[in-house]
């Protein structure tokens, strides 16, 4: 087994340490306002990471648990955008917790460690694609960025001329471990702050 397939196989539990970390180190020491906007910051990443992931999960195969284990090759709707929506996503709520720990340090391993993990992922993810499809992978790559890019994004038709093949509430259903991670990361990390304001 190649090391990019075995942390996509395994990625869901980097975020324990994560949310263990954010919510049991003593935070930074800011002023009030700069806490605040951190909160924000971070609930606004983990809102709109849980987001993509619920939309990406439209244009997947029904019967797949996850939106990037699926083996077929998707094109349109969020991966008309970007080749690794999912990755995005996951990056977007990973981010989000780190800055609602109000950790700077934490904020940037995240990142730097968010980089090497899925760039391992994605190299893995991207042979498959290349052995399995490879002159439609190839005609992908070259249209659509491997993260993102304005120009696809404001090219609307690009991305809006589909509709998902999964109802929404059959996504809902299931990400409902994402939401229920969101959910939860958020109102501690909310109950953490409220709790550091008094001790």
């Amino acid at each position: 087994m190649k090391l990019g397939q075995w942390l996509n196989r395994h990625r869901a539990w980097g975020v324990l340490p994560l949310l263990v970390l954010g919510l049991f180190a003593r935070s930074g020491e800011f002023s009030v306002r700069t806490g605040v906007l951190m909160m924000i910051a971070g609930g606004l990443g983990i809102f709109s990471g849980t987001l993509l992931r619920i939309i990406c999960r439209t244009f997947t195969k029904p019967e797949t648990d996850d939106a990037s284990q699926n083996a077929d090759l998707v094109t349109d709707g969020p991966f008309a955008i970007s080749r690794n929506p999912v990755y995005l996503a996951e990056a977007a709520i990973a981010l989000g917790i780190a800055m609602m720990s109000r950790m700077p340090w934490l904020v940037v391993v995240t990142l730097l460690l968010g980089l090497t993990v899925y760039g391992l992922i994605i190299e893995w993810q991207e042979e498959r694609f290349r052995e399995a499809v490879p002159a439609a992978f190839a005609a992908y790559v070259r249209l659509v960025p491997r993260w993102f890019s304005f120009r696809t994004l404001l090219d609307t038709e690009t991305y809006l001329k589909s509709r998902g093949r999964v109802g929404l509430l059959t996504a809902v259903r299931g990400e409902s471990l994402t939401l229920l991670v969101a959910l939860v990361a958020i109102l501690a990390f909310i109950a953490k702050a409220n709790l550091e304001l008094y001790l």
